[in-house]
């Protein structure tokens, strides 16, 4: 990984003369509609070698997500794929104009490149974010929006949390009120939830298929890849609001109202884990290319202790703690998605009891779950909350907005900057099972798009550089991180502004 800078720079202006091979030219089409919407310039195709100002090709040399840039009177990259292409034309933007980065037309005839020679790539191949937008729902122009983000700062991964207690959020055939009733709560809690305060305002909003498919297909040309999660069998009370037979109760249930785990979980029966494989198979289908998250956190047991059908099935298994129930939605929904030639990824609770062969472990109680998780042979995504939970604190300073944990629980950006990604004490044999990490953006406490924007950044811009495997020391970064910020800044995003230093 290095930049060699050179003298001088070269001069770009529209149109920009561009040749590219065929394999390559959608990624160069998303970089002109960029340019055109940024600056307002055009992009010209010509043929290599006429006195172009930027030639793109594949380098089977190189490794699927790295790339070469050398700006020079003719700018050449090369890549390992159209992923390591559309980085390159990434970093090309970032060493130009700040200008290229408005998302409405500036004034810019002309800028300047540095000539600088660059050879870079990830060390990392998971490199995500996850967005919950079951607490609150977030639209598809605000998911685009985010994807976008993620893109600019080469990240590869959004992780979609699609239901929970609060809320469900995907129209499934078949299953009307999942969306009627259970995509709908009358109240949600204002402030902190130990304050009992409530807007007693309704919330609520789900995805079709075809949004969820424009979803996709919007991420894939920004070389981002959606793993959606279905949570089940806890997480369930909007399930059970919609369709209460499949819970464990009689009285009827609403969408929950407030925040937390409810105790209400799906029961074991024959139809509840139908139900399950039935939706979770669905939505694997909308995302025939990813790996699907199952959730299986936080599941109480409560109500299965004191289920006769939890009994029976227990004694019909052979169980003797209640705990081992929730295997067996596990490993149905794991054998249904392998079945449909997905990987299986689930948070690390699941390591709690057995865990089919391949399943890939999002460690987020802390990194020694990862550490756990390698050492039993299983890949993994570290998440662990101490580091990547940005719905924490960025400061513990006074005006902060509310956030999931109070004073001294926060997460600064040199905090996240500090985080290792391969855990520590892990041994070096064992090094390849970290596919890499994900910060999360769980929305009990963001309920709008500038508070989302609030709480990301700059924490997603410094953890760009952790997961891409590049992270130097505090003092070096900063003036790359005002810098990035600056770009932000012209792309509309209400970050966090950086405190003085000390």
């Amino acid at each position: 990984r290095s930049a060699d800078y050179q003298t001088g720079s070269v001069s770009w202006s529209s149109p920009l003369r561009v040749a590219v091979t065929d394999d390559l030219r959608g990624v160069v089409t998303t970089f002109a509609l960029d340019l055109k919407t940024a600056v307002g310039w055009d992009v010209a195709f010509v043929e290599a070698g006429t006195g172009g100002d930027l030639e793109i090709a594949l380098d089977p040399a190189l490794g699927p997500e790295e790339y070469r840039v050398v700006v020079d009177d003719v700018t050449v990259v090369t890549a390992g794929s159209p992923a390591g292409a559309s980085y390159a034309l990434t970093v090309l933007r970032q060493l130009g104009a700040v200008e290229l980065w408005s998302p409405t037309r500036s004034t810019l005839e002309r800028c300047e490149i540095a000539r600088v020679v660059i050879d870079d790539g990830p060390v990392f191949p998971w490199r995500g974010v996850h967005l919950d937008v079951a607490r609150h729902f977030f639209d598809v122009a605000s998911v685009c929006r985010l994807i976008d983000l993620l893109a600019a700062h080469r990240l590869n991964t959004l992780h979609l949390h699609l239901n929970d207690d609060q809320g469900w959020r995907v129209e499934i055939p078949g299953w009307p009120r999942l969306t009627d009733v259970g995509a709908w709560r009358r109240s949600s809690p204002v402030g902190h939830e130990d304050a009992a305060m409530d807007d007693n305002t309704p919330h609520g909003g789900y995805f079709t298929a075809d949004d969820l498919v424009h979803l996709r297909e919007h991420a894939a040309r920004r070389f981002v890849r959606i793993v959606p999660e279905i949570d089940l069998p806890g997480h369930a009370q909007a399930v059970i609001a919609a369709y209460p037979e499949l819970g464990n109760v009689d009285e009827p249930l609403e969408v929950w109202t407030r925040w937390g785990i409810s105790e209400h979980v799906l029961n074991v029966g024959a139809e509840a884990l139908a139900f399950a494989e039935e939706v979770v198979r669905y939505v694997a289908g909308l995302f025939p290319e990813s790996p699907v998250h199952i959730g299986g956190d936080e599941c109480p047991t409560s109500e299965w202790e004191r289920s006769p059908l939890a009994e029976h099935v227990m004694v019909e298994q052979g169980f003797g703690d209640a705990r081992q129930l929730q295997r067996l939605f596990t490993h149905r929904l794991s054998a249904a998605l392998r079945d449909e030639g997905h990987e299986v990824v689930a948070w690390d609770e699941v390591l709690d009891a057995r865990v089919d062969p391949g399943t890939v472990i999002c460690a987020w109680r802390s990194s020694s779950k990862g550490v756990e998780a390698a050492r039993r042979g299983l890949d993994v995504v570290m998440a662990p909350m101490q580091f990547l939970y940005f719905d924490w604190l960025n400061s513990v300073e006074p005006g902060e907005p509310t956030a999931q944990a109070p004073v001294p629980y926060a997460t600064t950006w040199q905090k996240v900057y500090g985080f290792s990604v391969v855990p520590p004490g892990l041994e070096s044999e064992l090094h390849h099972h970290v596919r890499g990490a994900q910060a999360q953006l769980w929305t009990e406490y963001i309920s709008t798009r500038d508070h989302l924007d609030y709480m990301a950044f700059p924490r997603v811009t410094v953890f760009s550089e952790v997961v891409w495997g590049t992270p130097t020391t505090l003092e070096d970064v900063r003036p790359r991180l005002e810098v990035q910020l600056d770009r932000l800044a012209i792309m509309g995003v209400r970050f966090r502004t950086l405190d003085p230093e000390a």
